[in-house]
């Protein structure tokens, strides 16, 4: 399968989608949409902590999520991406999640946005 993306390009995928939610966290005032975000982090992080356990041999392998909790998340993303422009009015933080978002998505099979 040639289409599939390795370990390190998921790393290098979810560090700055993670840096974009956190930053997202604390643009918005809304409770709800602080849950949402703080619960997409925390799947993002366990994602990324259990890729760092990796031997720097496995990095060039296919990537498949690890976590139940990140391999679940295509929904959240895809209700994060559709309120974006709705739910963090600064522009910069708009466009990080604009970017960071479909790429993250791509992660994840069957998930676009």
């Amino acid at each position: 399968m040639a289409n599939e993306k390795s370990i390190t390009y998921a790393i290098k995928t979810l560090n700055p989608l993670t840096n974009a939610l956190e930053d997202a966290f604390w643009d918005t005032s809304e409770l709800q949409v602080k849950d949402r975000i703080f619960d997409l982090v925390i799947s993002i992080h366990a994602e990324l902590n259990e890729l760092a356990k990796l031997s720097v041999s496995d990095l060039d392998l296919p990537y498949e999520p690890i976590t139940r909790e990140f391999a679940n998340c295509c929904i959240k993303l895809s209700v994060l991406m559709d309120n974006v422009d709705n739910w963090f009015p600064r522009t910069s933080t708009a466009q990080r999640l604009k970017a960071a978002l479909p790429e993250s998505a791509s992660l994840l099979k069957e998930c676009e946005l």
